[in-house]
């Protein structure tokens, strides 16, 4: 999973990691408009159930209860990007990756966090979330990193995947249970 070129080396890796909170602050601030035009034109009422749908759905895909996968853009690093030894190869791979634009997702959460943004959250929280989410890749990689080989580190992974799944799942729960009982506002 995380054997690319791109972060391999200090240098690369902060690079990397840079990216990737980069990009997924980006990602929030793109949402700020979207949040806020929903958050006037779709009611409370509505939002909540919309909200919900979403979860059951990205769950039921997560648990394979459903057959199918939501999109996403699980494409390979080109070598030009791999290529480039001053670090703004790997910072533009992590600032692609931390924006959700060329990434593979191992759980369908990250929808559920933009439905959260989109529908629930106060639309000021999507940059919060977005640079939430980049760090959350960052620490995938540090953890990496300090393992020291990333087929070790996939193998941790693989072992405590489910485990891993279910305390973000839990955490998605709350943060939901937390606007819901708050009444959206």
């Amino acid at each position: 999973m995380l054997t690319s070129s791109v972060w391999r080396g200090t240098k690369n890796v902060v690079y990397f990691n840079r990216g990737l909170l980069l990009g997924g602050t980006a990602t929030g601030l793109l949402l700020l408009l979207p949040a806020a035009v929903t958050h006037t034109a779709i009611p409370g009422s509505w939002a909540v159930p919309l909200m919900l749908g979403l979860v059951v759905l990205a769950l039921g895909c997560d648990v394979k209860l459903l057959p199918f996968r939501l999109p996403q853009n699980a494409r390979q690093v080109p070598s030009s990007i791999v290529a480039r030894s001053d670090g703004s190869g790997a910072l533009q791979f992590g600032f692609e990756m931390g924006t959700g634009l060329r990434t593979f997702m191992p759980t369908h959460l990250p929808y559920v966090l933009v439905s959260l943004v989109l529908l629930g959250a106060p639309w000021w929280t999507a940059p919060i979330a977005g640079f939430c989410f980049g760090a959350g890749r960052a620490i995938m990689v540090l953890s990496a990193v300090r393992l020291g080989n990333a087929a070790d580190w996939d193998r941790h992974f693989a072992a405590r995947k489910k485990v891993i799944l279910a305390g973000c799942w839990l955490s998605m729960a709350c943060a939901l249970a937390v606007i819901v009982i708050s009444g959206m506002s």
